[in-house]
């Protein structure tokens, strides 16, 4: 339902039931573009919003990988890429050098995908969160470090990672559904825990639907 027109909404049929939705801003107009992922053929289908008429097919990834979509060079379109669970490798296809492929060896078998800006520059981080430990392992894009390691969260809680502080960086956060507590680790202050109750056991954070999807 459009914030705009909060009276009407959109339908497009876009997919078969075993595609994976991988919605993102692919053509860099600010709107989201209905896009899949179908892992049979590792073939992205695309409709981009400021040309639905052209749909844009990408080959790029294998059944058992799991979808990306990111802007992982900071221009402001969504790139293509996987994380090859088999090997822990990244593989990015970006959209502002779709010649040059980006390939990432981060993560295990086990781990939960959590990337974003952590840094702050625009470009989205490598990152994963291993539940075993409760931590959180970034590769900032910046190169400020060659990785960054904290520990936050159990393993039965649900990471939930975000800009809660609006200063453009990604927080760590996780949210605990036996308490429906959401766990938040300010960037911009270190130090200070936010924790604020809303939700229940049986609740689903939004900002964990795609680890819902993928795992």
């Amino acid at each position: 339902m459009p914030s705009g027109a909060p009276l009407t909404y959109t339908d497009t049929q876009w997919g078969v039931s075993t595609d994976i939705p991988v919605p993102g801003d692919y053509d860099g107009d600010g709107k989201t573009d209905v896009a899949v992922w179908r892992p049979s053929s590792g073939m992205w289908y695309v409709v981009p919003s400021g040309s639905p008429e052209t749909i844009i097919q990408t080959q790029w990834g294998v059944s058992s990988d799991i979808p990306i979509p990111y802007d992982w060079d900071g221009d402001g379109k969504t790139d293509i890429g996987v994380w090859r669970p088999g090997n822990g490798f990244w593989y990015v296809l970006p959209s502002g050098s779709p010649s040059t492929v980006r390939e990432t060896q981060w993560g295990q078998a086990g781990d939960v995908l959590v990337p974003g800006d952590y840094d702050g520059d625009g470009k989205t981080d490598v990152a994963v969160w291993r539940p075993a430990s409760g931590n959180w392992y970034v590769v900032p894009s910046g190169g400020s470090a060659a990785y960054v390691e904290t520990q936050w969260g159990s393993p039965s809680d649900v990471p939930v990672h975000g800009d809660y502080d609006g200063d453009g960086k990604t927080d760590i956060a996780v949210w605990r559904p036996s308490l429906g507590i959401w766990y938040v680790l300010p960037s911009g202050s270190a130090g200070t825990i936010r924790e604020t109750q809303w939700g229940s056991s049986a609740d689903v954070p939004l900002s964990s639907i795609t680890r819902i999807l993928f795992f």
